[in-house]
């Protein structure tokens, strides 16, 4: 558990930053200060998802062959360099440019994380991943809720607060990565990579559809808060952390239930529990409404992410596992990078109900196929890499 925790930090320092820059100044800046539109917000988010998705693949391959700590040691001075060089940027063409340096910087986060916290193949992968998610969760929660408040009093406070964090970040990566080394170099990674990837081809098209339906909300869910529900900086930290203290509460737990039941049942019920609360969180008009709403989501995915991390845990080769998640999150990157733009698109649209109802029909197609699909098929096979 202890290790697990230690793991966890690395990932609240960094989604804390991401999601307070992209989330929360980024929208904030485009609009309020360098009015350039919420539209160019959206692609400069997308440009760092991209930059970040494409990055993955190749982080993961450097995990493999250099181990956990370089790669995310480098990764995060990469960050802070572009956080500091993004305060003073005011033009949409330098600001997609070092959101994409930041994407190269973030790119190593979950391929090394990752790794590190599923290399023990006789420990719980779905207690493991409980913890690294609890911790994602409480940074991606805390990240613009914290810069939202520093934001309405200075936005120089709320970069120095980003750009500590993500100081301290690369600071302590390096303490607590490298534990988990290959043991072996395998024989042809490449084609123990492709086998693995043909196994689980029919999972590829709903990574990339499931994550797109979360970039949905980035560039509108602050507007949202503040337009539609009427919420100050303190309500909006209030219905984050009501509906997130949900999802950190149950993450583990949940997690140990996927190792004991396996993760076909956890997957349909939070892919089908996500998109009914999704479709009424659309319909919310008020803080307590969207706090029950809101409650439903962070259920849902408390369920979803330790079951999913679990399954692809499963299908990794020994010595390949950095490359093939670096690929896994490749893909979904993709969606993250599309995301955005299509929200964005939506809410202009179809006004606000828009990318709520297309997310929920995303994630009711995603409950019926993990209904439909054999996962056990996807595993690894016995005795593979060992």
């Amino acid at each position: 558990m202890a290790r697990s925790l230690k793991l966890g930090m690395i990932v609240f320092f960094g989604e804390f930053v991401r999601t307070g820059v992209l989330v929360t100044l980024l929208p904030a800046l485009a609009t309020q200060k360098w009015h350039i539109g919420l539209t160019a917000a959206a692609w400069a988010i997308s440009a760092h998802y991209l930059v970040d998705t494409l990055g993955r693949a190749p982080a993961g391959w450097l995990v493999d062959r250099w181990g956990t700590r370089r790669p995310l040691a480098v990764g995060m001075l990469i960050s802070v360099g572009a956080l500091v060089l993004l305060v003073t940027v005011g033009d949409k063409v330098p600001l997609y440019l070092l959101t994409g340096l930041y994407g190269i910087g973030t790119a190593p986060l979950w391929p090394a994380t990752v790794t590190e916290a599923t290399g023990d193949r006789h420990s719980s992968v779905g207690g493991a991943m409980g913890y690294v998610f609890a911790a994602w969760l409480v940074g991606a929660g805390l990240g613009p809720v914290l810069t939202n408040v520093l934001w309405h009093r200075s936005y120089s406070l709320a970069f120095l607060l980003v750009i500590g964090v993500q100081a301290v970040g690369a600071i302590w990566a390096p303490l607590v990565t490298g534990v988990t080394q290959r043991l072996r170099r395998p024989q042809t990674p490449l084609r123990t990579l492709v086998e693995a990837l043909f196994r689980v081809r029919p999972l590829l098209p709903g990574m990339f559809a499931q994550t797109m339906s979360l970039g949905l909300f980035l560039p509108i869910i602050n507007v949202f808060a503040q337009r539609v529900l009427g919420l100050n900086p303190y309500g909006y930290a209030e219905l984050l952390f009501g509906a997130g203290a949900v999802a950190v509460l149950l993450m583990v737990p949940l997690g140990h239930l996927s190792d004991r039941i396996g993760i076909k049942l956890p997957l349909v019920a939070g892919f089908a529990l996500a998109s009914f609360a999704v479709l009424l969180l659309g319909d919310a008009r008020s803080f307590d409404s969207a706090l029950i709403f809101g409650v439903l989501a962070a259920l849902a995915y408390a369920f979803i992410l330790p079951a999913w991390n679990s399954l692809l845990a499963s299908v990794a080769p020994d010595g390949a596992e950095g490359s093939l998640w670096g690929v896994f999150m490749s893909v979904e990157g993709l969606g993250l990078a599309v995301g955005p733009v299509l929200g964005a698109q939506a809410w202009n649209s179809f006004g606000v109900r828009g990318p709520f109802v297309a997310a929920a029909i995303v994630l009711a197609i995603m409950a019926i196929f993990y209904l439909s699909y054999p996962l056990y098929r996807l595993r690894r096979p016995a005795g593979a890499g060992d």
